[in-house]
């Protein structure tokens, strides 16, 4: 198997202001058109699709970044999530490009190790959010290492929404009919 990285040429191409849908920030290339996700990013939006297929391309993040694709068999059908090599490194100390050679690698989520927020609360766990840098400062290669060794109850976020004391359009509709 042959890995796949984006060329010199198609950064040329790619600029910020040229209103194609690609645009460079630092090495890597967003494609708005051709770019591809990874699990970590659109996991939440599968159960809303019945085509797996076409969730693989509709990403709030589409890059041309290299994607590891999961070689486990489920069902006589082979798993269809792919990581980006970012995704892979930071969440679990794996180097994409190297598990792609691989002839039997599973992904995370097969393996039953996915940290993304929709396996967390599938478990009964907080999602974690942005990790690494945590992971980084204390010494762990990954997030992964660090939930294994800390423990996923303890990390996590909540979203928690501020009372303004505005009411809503509708709301308001309702609040004024009653009591006029």
């Amino acid at each position: 198997m042959a890995v796949v990285s984006t060329s010199a040429s198609q950064i040329e191409g790619a600029n910020q202001t040229n209103g194609n849908g690609i645009r460079v920030v630092g090495r890597r290339i967003y494609d708005s058109e051709n770019g591809k996700t990874c699990h970590q990013v659109v996991y939440c939006f599968w159960f809303c699709l019945a085509d797996w297929e076409t969730l693989m391309f509709l990403c709030r993040q589409k890059t041309m970044d290299f994607l590891a694709p999961c070689k486990n068999l489920k069902k006589d059908k082979q798993c269809t999530i792919k990581y980006c090599h970012k995704c892979l490194l930071n969440r679990y100390g794996e180097k994409a490009e190297e598990v792609a050679l691989l002839i039997d690698w599973k992904c995370p989520k097969c393996r039953d190790i996915c940290n993304c927020s929709c396996c967390m609360k599938k478990k009964g766990h907080n999602p974690t959010g942005i990790l690494v840098h945590t992971a980084k400062k204390t010494g762990f290669s990954s997030v992964s290492e660090l939930l294994q060794a800390k423990g996923p109850e303890n990390f996590g976020y909540e979203k928690f929404i501020k009372d303004t004391g505005v009411l809503s359009n509708k709301q308001a509709k309702v609040w004024f009919h009653f009591s006029s």
